[in-house]
């Protein structure tokens, strides 16, 4: 049986709007895309709800649109690989698994040829085989040359903190170890997309470390005004109104005039905002066809519990403060220094000589020759 769906409701749910922290996690992601480092990870991270999907989708548009010549000039290429990373059945990511769907996504032919025979016998005629099909090794192979051949210039990664799923008592440094190399021989950014959980890829070796980029897809958050620009609650009242406005029904007056309601039972995140806005439509809806209003009533009903709303706030926090800075003082005195550099200052006075004669002894080094260059025993000419 199916069932159709309202265009309103189909309508609201195809709009995206653009706002001031999306703009700023865009347009962060996009001087990466447009100028790619080669061997690169890219972590794009937010809280639950923020809108990090839609992000990813706009990247994915302006790839289009980047690469439409190349795309007439030779059809085989691509101007994306992208994929929501799939979560382990087992509770351990499977690898395997997600060469797999990549190379499907891509529409890679003869993916389940890609395997090793084991052993072939044959008993009374008949032929008896077992086979380890779709073999890792060789999946990676195959996503590494598609890449190559399709000139693919980047791979994004959605819910990759999939990546992260591994059983009790297993530590990640694998995947670490993968996602390190699959860095160096793609030679083309990885974009990982993920809630903060995502951020124990920053846990991993040096090597990964130096070649991932953190952009924070931060929620609004009351009270928050930074000099010279508009505060959070100013821009969140924005996200509302376009909302409000898409949702293309009659609204009880004044509902704009509570904005602080909205940012409280939203966490400040315009996700979890349209999907409480989404449930009051559907309700609205369903409560009278011919002409629906958006009630205060029907709001309150269709908002999260205070229960899950406090869920998500602690993860947003805690996600927060894990990415905050050490400052400078604290890097200083980890790296032995008595005072904090800074491209403001000049060096201590007391420090300045140390150099200056460090330099001066190395200017004065001239070239002397070698006493044991000449062969023993030759006479010079």
């Amino acid at each position: 049986m199916t069932t159709s769906l309202d265009p309103r409701v189909q309508a609201f749910r195809n709009k995206q709007i653009r706002h001031h922290t999306l703009d700023h996690a865009l347009s962060h992601i996009l001087r990466v895309v447009e100028n790619p480092r080669p061997e690169s990870v890219l972590v794009l991270t937010g809280p639950s709800g923020v809108g990090k999907s839609t992000v990813i989708r706009a990247i994915e548009r302006r790839l289009i649109l980047r690469h439409a010549d190349g795309l007439a000039a030779n059809p085989g290429t691509l101007p994306y690989l992208s994929l929501c990373a799939p979560t382990p059945l087992d509770g351990h990511f499977n690898w395997k698994d997600l060469f797999t769907r990549l190379l499907t996504t891509s529409g890679e032919v003869l993916i389940k040829s890609k395997a090793i025979n084991q052993f072939q016998v044959d008993l009374d005629g008949q032929s008896y085989s077992t086979t380890q099909g779709m073999v890792r090794e060789e999946l990676r192979r195959s996503l590494e040359s598609l890449i190559r051949n399709r000139a693919v210039p980047i791979v994004i990664l959605d819910e990759a903190s999939a990546l992260l799923r591994l059983k009790k008592g297993v530590a990640p440094t694998l995947q670490f170890e993968i996602l390190k190399s699959l860095a160096v021989e793609l030679r083309i950014p990885i974009i990982l997309v993920g809630a903060y959980d995502l951020l124990g890829v920053l846990e991993g070796n040096g090597q990964l470390l130096r070649r991932a980029d953190v952009v924070h897809f931060r929620r609004y958050v009351a009270g928050y005004a930074p000099s010279n620009e508009r505060s959070d609650l100013e821009h969140m009242t924005d996200v509302i109104n376009a909302f409000l406005e898409a949702m293309g029904i009659r609204q009880e007056p004044g509902l704009l005039e509570h904005a602080d309601y909205f940012m409280l039972k939203s966490i400040g995140c315009a996700g979890v905002l349209k999907d409480w806005f989404d449930r009051a439509l559907v309700a609205s809806i369903a409560a009278d066809p011919s002409s629906p209003c958006l009630t205060r009533k029907i709001l309150e009903q269709c908002a999260l519990s205070n229960r899950e709303i406090l869920k998500l706030t602690r993860e947003a926090v805690a996600g927060e403060t894990h990415l905050q800075q050490a400052d400078d003082d604290e890097l200083a005195n980890m790296l032995g220094l008595g005072y904090t550099p800074s491209l403001n200052l000049r060096m201590p006075e007391d420090e300045a000589p140390l150099l200056t004669a460090s330099t001066k002894r190395k200017s004065r080094t001239g070239i002397k020759r070698g006493p044991s260059r000449d062969p023993v025993g030759v006479p010079h000419a």
